[in-house]
């Protein structure tokens, strides 16, 4: 949902700014991703939805079926475009299966109708909480507080057999719930709702009186006990920040930290306490409490989208890719440049974040990219063969040497333009292939070399290798392709401890991915044309 009261002013008022790619935009991750959509199928198109699986089953609940929201009164979250059924996907065939949700009880169906719900599966559990519909008991649009517990085995067995849902579904009320736009995930046997709204009330560009909205400004942690039969929820204990978890339409995500320990990433969001734009400010959770990284603004994809983590347990660098989605920046490929955009527009580039072993923070832009402005609201669904930590994040290092599944897309809002122009729902699917790039053949050995940066990344005539050398040594810097092949050597000498800077002349190379190997650090470079 990106509701803003502000929205209509904004379209007269569009501020755009150039910026070169700079250190900020640090060094390719250690692997490279392909994107391909599948054909043939026949599946509608959804967003916003809840999701679970079973096995090679997907379970999709509520959502919505058109583009992005109006920003009029009338038609804001029309019932034409609720998504009615419990939709099932076999992905073995790539059949679909629904089951209607009018042959449900109004105040239990009017739940699982609802957009931008907060989930989370455990085990044969879907937990569904909140989110945002037409109530049709109290005839009004409000934020629901629900959780709703489904039996997916049982559901997805019921939908696809034309059998009655409504005995695998359960429902608990509790105000703590009446979130909408937040996330849901777990650390241990605690769960997180992690910010969101209540909006009640009919959307509009001018709130009073046709609705309310109050942001949380909180993370929601509780506990469920869940039987089988009934539903208890752990008192709530909250973590209140009124400005820096002023937020929704977020990403969530789970991170593996250098120490093995887990934590969940939140990263964009909208909108500001004073200012209708969305956050820059990652931040981190875990057990003991919120960091907010104040020392870094996330430039690309401030708005959910699907997502991607991979961590590398050898060099401990966590990596979360974002695919497209809406961001405050959109990267020109052809000039190497950052476009801004208050606007918040719709983008087709796909961008890794990467927090290293020492806590830095840096992005960049894949070459990989989209073949529309997709990803705003879509589902990264992972391949669950990989090897994963139990939290969901990738084992880089457990990958095979080869391209390889990592997952697939669905759903999400897919639009013509960056702003202002057609949005429908996103009917496609798309498989999503992760390839190591652990090049040259050699164990990395980095205790001699830290603080190594690549910049600018992308590059089209000329970038820099930034590093710090520990101890007095001979330190032989190379440039490769990604197939091994050594193509330049840029310095074979003794370094004296401290820092150091190269320049790498990349005019005269063709575009794609390059690996330069300062002692035995890789350090992957990006030329484009």
């Amino acid at each position: 949902m990106r509701i803003t009261i502000k929205s209509v002013l904004l379209t007269i008022f569009i501020t755009i700014q150039f910026f070169y790619v700079n250190a900020q935009f640090g060094t390719l991750p250690p692997f490279s991703l392909q994107i391909e959509p599948i054909g043939g199928i026949n599946i509608p198109g959804i967003h916003s939805f809840a999701f679970a699986r079973s096995g090679d089953k997907w379970l999709f609940v509520g959502g919505r079926t058109n583009g992005l929201h109006s920003m009029n009164s009338n038609v804001g979250f029309a019932s034409a475009y609720i998504n009615d059924n419990i939709m099932v996907v076999d992905t073995a065939t790539w059949q679909f299966f629904y089951a209607t949700l009018n042959q449900l009880p109004l105040s239990v169906a009017d739940p699982l109708r609802a957009t931008n719900m907060e989930f989370y599966q455990e085990g044969n559990n879907l937990y569904v909480a909140g989110g945002y519909g037409y109530d049709s008991v109290l005839h009004h649009f409000a934020t629901y507080p629900i959780l709703t517990a489904i039996n997916v085995d049982s559901m997805i067995y019921a939908v696809m057999n034309t059998l009655p849902v409504a005995p695998y579904i359960r429902q608990v009320t509790d105000t703590n719930l009446a979130v909408c736009g937040g996330e849901i995930e777990k650390l241990g046997n605690d769960y997180y709702l992690i910010f969101g709204h209540n909006f009640t009330g009919q959307y509009d560009s001018v709130a009073s009186p046709l609705f309310t909205q109050v942001y949380t400004d909180r993370i929601k942690k509780f506990t469920i006990t869940d039987n089988g039969t009934a539903i208890t929820l752990s008192p709530f204990s909250y973590i209140t920040d009124t400005t820096n978890f002023h937020r929704r339409d977020f990403t969530a995500a789970p991170i593996v930290k250098p120490n093995g320990t887990f934590a969940i990433g939140a990263y964009g969001g909208v909108f500001q306490k004073y200012a209708d734009l969305p956050y820059y400010e990652p931040i981190t959770i875990d057990s003991a409490g919120a960091i907010v990284n104040m020392a870094y603004q996330q430039i690309m994809s401030q708005y959910t989208c699907a997502v991607l983590p991979v961590f590398d347990s050898v060099n401990q660098d966590m990596y979360t890719t974002f695919f497209g989605g809406i961001s405050a920046h959109v990267y020109d490929a052809a000039t190497s440049t950052l476009v801004y955009d208050s606007q918040v527009p719709f983008i087709k580039n796909i961008t890794t974040l990467t927090v290293a072993a020492n806590g830095s923070t840096s992005e960049a832009v894949l070459p990989a990219h989209l073949s529309a402005r997709l990803g705003a609201e879509a589902l990264f669904i992972p391949n669950t063969n990989l090897a994963h930590y139990s939290n969901g994040v990738i084992k880089l290092r457990d990958l095979p040497n080869t391209q390889t599944l990592a997952g697939y897309m669905f759903g999400g809002i897919r639009a013509n333009a960056g702003n202002f122009g057609v949005t429908i729902s996103n009917d496609s699917i798309y498989r999503v292939y992760i390839t190591p790039q652990f090049t040259v053949g050699i164990a990395e050995n980095t205790d001699n070399i830290s603080n190594s940066l690549v910049y600018p990344n992308p590059s089209t005539q000329k970038t820099l290798l930034v590093f710090n050398v520990k101890k007095d040594e001979m330190i032989r810097v190379a440039l490769y392709d990604i197939a091994g092949k050594e193509i330049e050597v840029i310095a074979n000498e003794k370094m004296a401890a401290g820092n150091h800077q190269l320049e790498l002349i990349t005019a005269k190379l063709n575009a794609g991915v390059y690996v330069c190997k300062v002692g035995n650090k890789h350090l992957s470079v990006m030329v484009v044309r």
